[in-house]
């Protein structure tokens, strides 16, 4: 009895010790149960000459091991490097996965290509797989939005520059560098960071030019590792500033103060932007003497206006300048003047040249005699 029970459980044994070579897949089943389940190309998009990577990631989706002998990746279009890395591979766990990297460049025209990646199972059989990748040379586009009309040596103006990204993919490490040619900027950056695909941003500088140029800024940019650069020109054409500060001088007068003269007036902003620092006094061949040599009117705001009076010496009959000197809000300063003409009477911001009197009045008065000429005459006649 007891020889029967150790043959029965002999040759269960034997059964169980068998069972898997029963199992033996065919070398295309084996392919079956591997599946590329995800891959990623890194940028998404890639440049004319981009340098980036693709991931595949394959998964034994079956119940068995699966042997790999190596994986590649071919590519008539992509130049694609260290594929080698995957000459020998292994095998792949039963619901395992494995990934696989390849580097690649884009050194080809602007479209869509569709590497070719392959796996070789050691068993016969194989499992390939059609990567699409795109490459879009379109880089990233700037605009000025804002800037004066003309510039004015050493003025400070400002600059607006409009980033966008019409491409297909995210772009990041996205900054605005001026590249200094004959200006300087208050800020030597301006970083935007990441823009996604229409997206924009816009940028300030605040630019003092030197010199007639042409003002340059780079955006720099990374798709993937990759470095890359849009530069936008700025023309700088100086001019005369329309918006600045304007001094008018009006409601002169002049008078004779025993040895010197004495000026009063009005200043008046006639500008749209502030005056500051204004001060009023006169040049040569004017000397300016106490109490007043120099009138410090303030800051003025534009239509503000302010009297003042100076005092000065000349020879009499001399045209001597009264200057207005003020400062714009960098610093600069500029300078307006007007002729006055010692022992004279002026009455608006130019000297009066003629104090003769006027046609009208010179006509009513021959009116006024050729009527009582008439009268007396009619009188004596009459008598």
């Amino acid at each position: 009895m007891k020889g029967y029970v150790y043959l029965l459980c002999a040759v269960i044994l034997l059964g169980l010790l068998t069972g898997p070579a029963a199992a033996q897949l065919t070398p295309a089943e084996e392919a079956s149960q591997l599946a590329v389940t995800a891959y990623e190309v890194d940028p998404a998009v890639f440049i004319y000459g981009d340098t980036g990577t693709i991931k595949v990631t394959v998964t034994n989706t079956g119940t068995t091991p699966v042997a790999i002998s190596r994986v590649k990746l071919y590519s008539n279009d992509l130049s694609v490097y260290d594929d080698g890395n995957y000459d020998s591979v292994g095998t792949i766990g039963a619901g395992n996965s494995l990934a696989f990297t390849f580097t690649v460049v884009a050194d080809t025209l602007d479209g869509i290509y569709y590497p070719f990646f392959y796996v070789d199972l050691r068993d016969a059989g194989s499992l390939r797989y059609r990567i699409p990748v795109t490459v879009d040379s379109t880089g990233l586009t700037a605009s000025v939005m804002s800037k004066p009309d003309v510039f004015s040596p050493g003025k400070k103006e400002e600059i607006t520059i409009l980033v966008g990204n019409p491409r297909e993919n995210t772009v990041n490490a996205v900054e605005v560098v001026p590249i200094k040619n004959g200006y300087t900027t208050v800020q030597t950056a301006s970083f935007i960071g990441t823009l996604v695909p229409d997206q924009a941003a816009e940028v300030t500088f605040e630019a003092t030019p030197s010199e007639e140029t042409v003002m340059t800024f780079a955006v720099n940019y990374r798709n993937g590792i990759n470095d890359h650069q849009t530069l936008v020109d700025v023309p700088v054409v100086f001019g005369e500033d329309k918006k600045r500060a304007e001094i008018v001088l009006n409601n002169i007068v002049v008078e004779s103060s025993g040895t010197s003269y004495m000026v009063t007036g009005d200043v008046t902003n006639a500008g749209l932007e502030d005056a500051k620092s204004v001060v009023i006094t006169v040049a040569e061949p004017g000397i300016p003497v106490d109490p007043y040599r120099s009138y410090v009117v303030g800051a003025l705001e534009p239509d503000d206006f302010a009297g003042f009076e100076v005092t000065f010496d000349a020879e009499p009959g001399e045209e001597v300048p009264l200057v207005a000197i003020y400062k714009d809000v960098d610093g600069n300063i500029y300078e307006d003047e007007i002729l006055l003409t010692t022992g004279a009477k002026v009455s608006d911001s130019r000297p009066v040249a003629d104090s003769g009197m006027p046609v009208l009045w010179i006509g009513l008065v021959i009116v006024i005699v050729a009527v009582v000429g008439g009268i007396i005459f009619y009188s004596w006649k009459k008598r």
